[in-house]
């Protein structure tokens, strides 16, 4: 078992007006800060989402953050968690993704995801339509790119086309850096079987039964493409003295992003959350990592045992807060008594998923 970080390149308020410089650049500041501590305080590593199009957000591209952070950071894994490949051409995020391969010497891997956003697919003139084939010719453009090795190529696909493409220089990692996927419908959670090597889920609440339905998916396809699974979970996540203290601290930011997240019909499936009203700290209690540093060892364990997550990523700050400094504290105390303890007790994963430089 090991459990990463997320950065939340959001901050502010929704719609806020547009940050004047200072603000700007004091908050791009806060955040890179956040991964040099995550990695001072013994987070494995460090995720990054794609957020584009609102005056709350601030980095844009994960490849953004991701290529500063290859350069502040000396150990952790780095990566995307996820970036959304429909608003790229392949071949400008094979060259990004090479460069900060190499510059963090081989602990990149890239979480890959088809998007659902329609205002991002908007802010870049990018056609609605065959989304899906859009993203798997997306992805398979990257991994002939990595897997090229200085000979050029030609491709005249449906979406996209690359004519004498050459990338240079290639990946650190050979013969390429991990990828793993994104997915929360059937047919996507099982394609990650066959195209990464593991499947990443977002920090909805878990419903056992297709839970159970759905990881087995994933395991059985990727079996079937000789591949050893590896499953990834998403919790929002915050530690205090005890349960009461955390949902005080962290319920005034959770419970509005999740009714929000409801009210766009996400938790339809879970009859426990399928109406805002039903959404509580104390409610979303076992889908949470909130507590005492116990309570939250204990949740994580639980997880790593019950539904077979090998890996976690995890969520502090949201749009709306906990403030940075409030964050920063979260981070050292989370880390200290949460993830050390856990990552002394479980063998590090040896795994493709890992890359080699942070199987540690």
């Amino acid at each position: 078992m090991r459990i990463g970080y997320l950065i939340d390149t959001n901050h502010g308020a929704y719609d806020q007006p547009l940050p004047d410089p200072s603000t700007a650049a004091n908050t791009l500041d806060a955040m890179v800060e956040e991964g040099i501590l995550a990695e001072q305080f013994g987070f494995h590593s460090i995720q990054v989402p794609d957020r584009h199009g609102r005056t709350e957000s601030y980095f844009g591209s994960p490849l953004n953050l991701l290529m500063i952070l290859a350069r502040e950071t000396s150990r952790v894994a780095i990566g995307s968690y996820c970036l959304v490949n429909t608003l790229y051409h392949p071949m400008h995020v094979a060259e990004q993704c090479a460069i900060m391969d190499n510059i963090s010497r081989g602990r990149l891997y890239m979480t890959w995801g088809r998007g659902f956003h329609a205002g991002y697919w908007g802010q870049f003139g990018v056609p609605p339509e065959r989304m899906l084939g859009r993203y798997l010719e997306n992805v398979a453009i990257i991994d002939k790119a990595l897997r090229s090795k200085g000979e050029r190529f030609d491709w005249d696909g449906d979406f996209y086309r690359v004519h004498d493409g050459l990338l240079s220089p290639n990946s650190y990692q050979q013969p390429r850096f991990p990828f793993w996927g994104g997915g929360q419908l059937p047919a996507a959670i099982e394609r990650c079987g066959v195209y990464a090597e593991s499947w990443t889920c977002d920090d909805f609440p878990i419903l056992k039964s297709t839970w159970d339905q759905q990881a087995g998916a994933y395991r059985a396809k990727a079996t079937e493409h000789g591949k050893e699974p590896f499953i990834v979970l998403m919790r929002k996540a915050w530690v205090a003295d005890s349960f009461e203290q955390a949902a005080q601290q962290y319920g005034t930011h959770y419970v509005p992003e999740m009714r929000f997240y409801c009210e766009q019909g996400i938790l339809a499936h879970h009859p426990e959350f399928d109406s805002p009203e039903k959404i509580t700290t104390e409610s979303a209690r076992e889908h949470i990592v909130v507590g005492s540093p116990a309570q939250c060892r204990e949740r994580l364990e639980q997880y790593h045992e019950e539904l077979g997550v090998q890996y976690f990523t995890v969520q502090f700050r949201m749009v709306t807060g906990p403030s940075f400094e409030a964050t920063r504290e979260q981070i050292q105390r989370f880390g200290e008594e949460v993830v050390q303890p856990l990552h002394r007790k479980y063998p590090a994963p040896d795994h493709p998923a890992i890359p080699a430089a942070c199987r540690w």
